[in-house]
């Protein structure tokens, strides 16, 4: 796949990877967006596992574009794309070419993650590695287990940080095939991907004693041990990343009340949203197709807060329409800047996966109150899958309730913006205690807190932001 020196004759050697590995490289490009961006995804996550080590040189663009079954146009794409991340460097010359470059700065790949992202990651990280872990301690075999002892003592031999990221993630790979399980070892190898850059393993020494007691616990077969010492060492990786990610904040330019002010703009915005459609409602019209005379509204509002808002629109009440008796005039984006598309749910009653919104927070608080609800953190798991915080306000009519307008605002987006004016120590948190964003490492979003009796600021009607140890 890569090779160490130019000068070297015959054909290019494929820097020591198995077939298995290497079959992560060459399978089949599958996934969304275009050729030139898979190939550019694959290539990365070999690097980011350290399949293909730092400093190595990359195949000449027509070999490399035959293994990956792609023209070289479409490679030069894609390494185009690498360049950019910093993933790749560029020669030119004898003995030139495409070098793999790791990047030696962590805050390069951290960047491109909220602490909310990377709490969650480490979420789903601790429990697939939990479960290898124990269920390899049950099923492994003599021999399987003498392969993890000797790739412990790679780890422990390994010299530069992407030969370490290449030893433990090979580690943790055949953990996860020790336990028996494709699935299992499926999912170990794309979240090894997904991490694979930010692990710097600057505490090498602790990394290698923290591996050796798993894999003990494993040649031991105790599965709480074995699976409990999986989880630490992913706690703790977790716990590490957003410690880093906290320091590389950058300066506020604005106060918390500035944010504030803007997501009370988006409230404002979602009353005359509302009025929109109350005003089409009193004229009569009253179909789903009439509903497309606000969505010029909608798209303005998702338009003019495209950094926070994700999605919006309106939703009726029950039997409002006279060819719908439930309707979402929802829209909502992706975040890369494309153009809105509809929200599709089942609103069929009958149906299994029947999306019943008139008992969820966000739509029955506001029409029993009558007044704005900012419901969540939660996760959208009944529609696109997002951790949100849902704003509506009620839609009403000569005392009549229409519906409510709302807006969706991602914590990720949330979080970039709250958190530089956050500065001491504290949280962000709603009326419930659910941390939205904290700016300290032992306090993640998701979590609750005891806000009884703490001194408060309410920057936005019913959140609090609680001073932290």
């Amino acid at each position: 796949m890569a090779v160490k020196d130019s000068s070297e004759d015959g054909p290019s050697p494929s820097v020591g990877l198995t077939t298995a590995t290497a079959r992560t490289l060459l399978a089949p490009l599958e996934g969304t967006g275009g050729r030139a961006e898979l190939v550019a995804r694959r290539l990365g996550d070999a690097i980011r596992f350290g399949l293909v080590l730092d400093g190595e040189r990359l195949p000449a663009e027509a070999q490399l574009a035959a293994q990956l079954g792609v023209s070289t146009v479409t490679l030069r794409e894609a390494l185009t794309m690498l360049r950019a991340q910093g993933l790749i460097t560029t020669r030119r010359g004898r003995g030139g070419g495409s070098f793999v470059r790791v990047p030696a700065d962590l805050g390069e790949p951290l960047l491109r993650f909220s602490v909310q992202e990377l709490r969650d990651l480490g979420d789903q990280r601790g429990a697939i590695a939990g479960a290898a872990a124990r269920l390899a301690a049950e099923r492994a075999v003599p021999e399987e287990i003498r392969r993890l002892e000797e790739q412990v003592e790679r780890l422990a031999g390994a010299g530069s940080a992407s030969e370490r990221r290449r030893a433990d993630t090979e580690l943790t790979i055949a953990i996860a095939g020790a336990a028996q399980s494709p699935r299992l070892t499926r999912e170990e190898a794309q979240l090894r991907a997904e991490v694979g850059d930010l692990l710097g393993f600057d505490d090498h020494a602790a990394l290698v004693r923290g591996r050796r007691r798993l894999v003990t616990a494993i040649a031991g077969r105790r599965p709480d041990v074995a699976r409990k010492a999986a989880e630490r060492h992913v706690a703790a990786e977790t716990e590490g990343l957003i410690r880093l990610r906290l320091s590389l904040r950058e300066a506020a330019d604005q106060a918390l009340e500035a944010v504030a002010a803007e997501l009370e703009g988006v409230l404002g915005e979602l009353d005359a949203l509302g009025a929109q459609f109350a005003a089409l409602v009193g004229s009569g019209r009253v179909r789903r197709e009439d509903l497309a005379d606000v969505r010029p509204a909608i798209f303005a509002l998702l338009s003019a807060h495209g950094e926070l808002v994700t999605g919006a629109g309106i939703v009726t009440a029950p039997g409002l329409l006279s060819d719908a008796p439930l309707w979402l005039e929802w829209w909502w984006t992706d975040g890369r800047g494309g153009a809105p598309e509809a929200l599709r749910v089942n609103l069929d009653p009958a149906a299994p996966d029947f999306y019943d919104y008139t008992g969820l927070d966000w739509y029955a608080t506001p029409v029993r109150a009558l007044a704005p609800r900012m419901a969540g953190p939660y996760v959208d798991y009944a529609c696109t899958n997002q951790y949100a915080i849902t704003f509506s306000a009620p839609v009403i009519a000569d005392g009549a309730i229409l519906g409510v307008a709302a807006a969706d605002v991602l914590v990720t987006s949330l979080e970039r913006r709250v958190l530089p004016a956050l500065g001491r120590p504290a949280a962000l948190v709603n009326a419930d205690g659910r941390v939205i964003v904290s700016s300290s490492p032992a306090v993640r979003p998701g979590q609750r807190l005891d806000v009884s009796g703490a001194a408060v600021v309410s920057p936005v009607p019913s959140w609090r932001v609680v001073d932290l140890p």
